[in-house]
Order: C-alpha cells, then structure tokens, then sequence
C-alpha cells in the first residue's frame, strides 16, 4: 500500500492573542529607538502566493503579506481589546492556491476590569475608619460652630495634602510601576463615593495611573465620612 507524501503545514494552525494588544504603548522606549514590532504569524511562502480572502473577521484585521526572505513572508494583524471572556475566531488564508484556516484564540480580559472596578470601588479600610472617626468626634465636641467649621475644613485639606504625600511617594520609587488602565470599559459598575450616588465624572481613565486613582478616590470617601460624622 502506498502511504501519501506528508506535506508539512506552511502556516500555524493555532495563535493566541493576548487582551490587551496596545498594552506595550504604556512602557517608556529610549529616545530615537524605533517601536517594536506588531503582532504577526510566519508563512513559509512567498508573499505573492499567499492570498487572505477576508481582511477583516469581526475583533480581528489582517494585513497584506510581506517578503522576509526566500519562500517565507509574514501577515501582520492586530487585534480589538477583549474585555470579556476568552474568544476565538477562524481565518482563511490560502497557501499556493491551498485552503488553510488558522484558529485565533483571545485570551481573557474580563477579570482585570472587575479587578480594576473592585479596587476603585474599594471601602475605606479599618484603620482609616477608625482615624476618620477619631478626628469627626472631635470636631464635633467643638461649641463654637464657625470654629467647628474651620477645624473641618483643616481636616480636609489635610486629608488633601496626605494623598498627595501618598501619591509622590510611590512615584519616587522607580522600581514601582505605575500603569494605567488598559480599558476604561468595567462592565457598566459604578464608581461610587457617596453611597447610592456615582461619581459625576467618567471613572475610570486611561490618563492617570490606576494607583493614583484608587488613592484620590479614598481621600475624596473619607473626606465624606468625616463631613457626615462631625457635622
């Protein structure tokens, strides 16, 4: 009986994307240095004889092939932010006027957005509670109501001054990261300081670092909590 000739796979049959594709803009590149690379898949082919009969396939956008060398080229294709669950999608190509379909899977990104919202959501913690309520009891006890005032307002403005103290100090530390949010999509849950009433303001934001955000949030609460107890 003759066996047939094994004809080797000229293209992979599987690739993974990962969630956040634009995620490597985030990091610092030395000066002049050119960006790297985009996402793309081999093809042991020339480019002429490498033929994808749809460019664009729901979250994903392939591009024309172009030469690397002698019988290999490469197809560059980039990808939409997955902040759901894991996803996949089928692509054909077509090798030397053979059909072939490579599978592309999308990792998940739906646990770092609940992550995100559960940590800006995030209560005062205890100590915090404690040292709030402290301070409103005794600016409560204080008779004089425009000294009771000023003395909150003091507070405040301490509280103020404190997370930006918090704030520098962890951007002094250079082996600290400091990255800001892939997505600004957290599955429609609210940002929420004042109990029963979302922030007016669009949270969260790509501009600043998710750190920084989680700590002014915590400031603006417990400038709240201490408004709400001493008056």
């Amino acid at each position: 009986m003759t066996r047939q000739r094994y004809e080797p796979r000229p293209l992979p049959e599987q690739v993974i994307v990962v969630a956040f594709p634009d995620a490597w803009s985030q990091s610092s590149w030395p000066s002049g240095a050119p960006q790297p690379d985009g996402d793309f898949f081999v093809v042991q082919a020339n480019s002429q004889e490498v033929v994808l009969p749809r460019h664009v396939i729901d979250w994903l956008t392939l591009h024309a092939p172009t030469p690397l060398g002698t019988d290999i080229s490469r197809v560059d294709y980039l990808a939409q932010t997955n902040v759901q669950g894991k996803r996949s999608l089928v692509a054909p190509v077509i090798v030397k006027g053979k059909s072939y379909e490579v599978t592309f899977i999308q990792q998940p990104g739906d646990l770092v957005q609940d992550e995100l919202a559960r940590t800006l959501n995030c209560p005062l913690n205890l100590d915090c509670q404690i040292a709030v309520g402290f301070v409103a009891n005794l600016i409560q006890k204080i008779p004089v109501p425009p000294i009771k005032y000023i003395v909150l307002l003091i507070a405040m403005l301490a509280i103020l001054v404190l997370a930006g103290i918090v704030m520098a100090l962890r951007q002094a530390f250079a082996g600290v990261p400091e990255p800001r949010p892939l997505s600004t999509d957290i599955h429609g849950v609210p940002i929420v300081i004042v109990p029963g009433i979302p922030v007016p303001f669009a949270l969260p934001t790509k501009a600043i670092a998710a750190e920084d955000q989680t700590i002014g949030l915590q400031a603006a609460r417990a400038i709240y909590w201490l408004a709400k107890l001493a008056l």
